[in-house]
């Protein structure tokens, strides 16, 4: 393994603390019948965007359409929670927050969209700042230099590397591991109506680990650029995709951050010009 993958938390710490997991909890007959009888968690990689003074809880958009389907199924979903547990040791329980699945996401998932986003409230937003979270900022998504910063890293928690619980604390060992751009889609990964960017994982830069694991749950977590491995604290970087999809091999998918952050801008400013009309 090259010297420069070998990070640790402080060289990660620009790119960590924009990090979040999205939990709750399934009480229903199909979820305790697979966990044993019990209440069954789920957990979501994510992290937190600033658009037009609006801060979001960023996820893959499949997240939120395979729960809607879940429920529709008869899952029964409560105990919604941001965890911080990546940046924060505080040893408090995951912050609640409501989440109505029909109100607060807006998500698409569709031939090559996957994107969705929920609204955080003020007062979720003050904690996740006390905790150390702050968001991704417009310079950091809204860059017309993203092709200078081709060293990529994608942040999230691998199911594998999670032991969840439904009514004790959760044990979660979070990865971040560097993903190498490829120039075209690999056979494996499904082609679709609309682009994405493609990458390679690269299992070696992971110190703790070093050998190929299974990236399942990482989906929803973000991808930043750097010009160089991330080193030190002084570095600049920026948001490059959404982690979507990945052939169980090697090779992830990925939706581009920026249209979408561009179209929720433009949405935000519209909403905001009709208020004033009123």
């Amino acid at each position: 393994m090259a010297d420069e993958l070998i990070l640790n938390h402080q060289d990660l710490n620009n790119l960590h603390r924009h990090y979040i997991n999205l939990t709750c909890v399934d009480s229903g007959e199909h979820a305790r019948e697979s966990n044993g009888g019990k209440p069954k968690r789920y957990n979501f990689s994510a992290f937190v965007v600033d658009v037009e003074g609006v801060l979001l809880a960023i996820t893959a958009g499949h997240v939120f359409e395979e729960l809607r389907q879940a429920v529709a199924l008869g899952s029964i979903l409560s105990d919604w929670a941001i965890d911080d547990s990546m940046v924060s040791d505080h040893g408090f329980p995951a912050y609640p927050v409501d989440v109505n699945l029909d109100k607060d996401i807006l998500f698409f998932h569709e031939d090559g969209l996957d994107y969705g986003a929920y609204l955080l409230d003020p007062m979720a937003s003050i904690a996740l700042e006390k905790s150390g979270i702050v968001p991704v900022r417009k310079e950091q998504w809204d860059s017309e230099d993203l092709e200078e910063f081709s060293f990529w890293t994608l942040v999230g928690l691998p199911t594998q590397f999670a032991t969840l619980s439904h009514d004790r604390p959760s044990l979660k060992s979070h990865v971040t591991v560097r993903v190498m751009h490829l120039p075209e889609r690999p056979g494996d990964l499904l082609p679709t109506k609309h682009s994405r960017l493609f990458a390679r994982v690269d299992f070696e830069s992971v110190a703790e680990w070093e050998r190929q694991f299974d990236i399942g749950g990482m989906s929803g977590g973000p991808v930043f650029g750097t010009r160089l491995p991330p080193q030190g604290s002084a570095y600049d970087y920026r948001l490059i995709g959404i982690q979507s999809a990945w052939d169980n091999r090697e090779n992830v998918a990925m939706c581009a951050a920026q249209p979408f952050f561009r179209a929720l801008a433009q949405m935000i400013r519209g909403r905001r010009d009709n208020q004033r009309g009123e």
